[in-house]
Order: structure tokens, then sequence, then C-alpha cells
């Protein structure tokens, strides 16, 4: 119960005081003129009363308004910072270019995926190339040998020659 209800009642109970304790004359009641100018002094004195209860919740109110404002103010200021933040936690700079943390990891993936690709076929084309050297390597080698084989051959047939001529000039210079 707060002071203008109680107020309030003490203002009825006044107002039904002086109605029992006046006299009526027909139908109207007769009320000494200092009574009621009491009675408007208590009424008015209520009514400034109210009247500044009233102004000095205005004046609150006000204020919590102003208050609530300053509080929404703050509360957009720090969800700004909030979503600024989130957004230069969730991004990476790469290369003086700013990439979501999803695109710089599909990006970095993407650029392993490659290099992983041309290691395969760097390594695929040595593979073959050293298998067609090694072939051509061991064909030169047996080539070599062929070769060799068929010098030692042509050398021993020589030589053979060499001797069957020798003999027959030996054979011819003795007979003569």
């Amino acid at each position: 119960m707060n002071f203008s209800s109680v107020a309030q009642n003490s203002l009825q109970e006044k107002y039904d005081g002086i109605i029992e304790s006046t006299e009526t004359y027909e139908q109207y009641k007769v009320i000494p003129r200092t009574t009621i100018d009491d009675f408007w002094m208590e009424v008015s004195d209520t009514l400034k009363l109210n009247k500044g209860v009233i102004n000095d919740l205005q004046i609150k109110r006000q204020d919590q308004e102003a208050f609530i404002k300053k509080l929404e103010a703050d509360i957009l200021n720090l969800q700004s910072n909030l979503d600024s933040s989130l957004n230069q936690n969730d991004s990476i700079n790469f290369v003086g270019i700013s990439f979501s943390k999803v695109g710089y990891h599909l990006m970095v993936w993407l650029i392993i995926a490659v290099l992983a690709a041309f290691g395969v076929i760097a390594y695929l084309m040595f593979a073959r190339s050293n298998r067609v050297t090694s072939r051509v390597k061991k064909d030169h080698d047996e080539l070599i040998a062929e070769f060799d084989a068929h010098k030692d051959k042509a050398r021993e047939a020589q030589v053979k020659l060499k001797r069957e001529l020798q003999t027959a000039l030996n054979t011819i210079n003795e007979r003569r």
C-alpha cells in the first residue's frame, strides 16, 4: 500500500466523517465553510503531493528510458564488436587476401593435392624414363658385347688369314 492510497483512504474517511457530522436541511447537507476549507486544503495538499510524486516518477521514468537507450546503444556497439571479432576470428589473411577459414583450408588442401599429383606424375615419368634408360643401357651393353665378340672373331679370322698367307708366302719362298 503506497502513500497515495493511504492519502486517498484518509481523504475518504474525512469526507465520510464530514458528511456524517453535518446537519441535513431538507435534502441538503449543511457544512460549515471552515470544515470545507480545511477539507479542501487537505485535498489540495494531497493533490500537490501526488503531483510531486507523479513528477518524480516521470523524471525517474525518463532517466530509466535514457538509461535503457544507452544500454541499447551499448548492446548494438557490443554486437558490432562481437560480429567484427567473429569475422576477424573466422578469417585468415594469406598473401594479402582475406579468406574464410573454410576457404583457406580448401585452398591449402587443393594446393597439396595439386602438388601431390605433380609429384606422382614426376615419379611415374622418372620411373618410365629409368626403365627406358635401363633397357637402352642393357641393349647397348649387349650390342657392345656382340661387337667385341665380332671384333675378336674378325681379328682371329684376320690373324688366321695372315698366318695362312704367311705360310703360303713361306712355302713359295722355300720353293724358289
